[in-house]
């Protein structure tokens, strides 16, 4: 879908949903790709909420030893 230069700015000045955050204590959260871009955003997200376990799963074992910890 192309986008008009009016419906362009138009879109850019919506403002953003914010974002939930929610008490998970006693819950666990398995987040998949969770080594790089939105799998790693994920994860952070989740932690900041108190899950009881987060455990996020890479495809690549030494890819998601090397991720910064969360």
């Amino acid at each position: 879908m192309k986008l008009s230069p009016i419906q362009f700015i138009r879109d850019q000045l919506k403002r953003v949903p914010l974002v939930v955050y929610d008490d998970l204590s006693g819950k666990h959260v398995v987040v998949i790709g969770a080594n790089a871009c939105l799998g790693f955003e994920a994860a952070k997200h989740f932690a900041r909420m108190n899950p009881a376990t987060l455990i996020y799963a890479c495809r690549n074992q030494g890819k998601g030893e090397a991720a910064p910890n969360i």
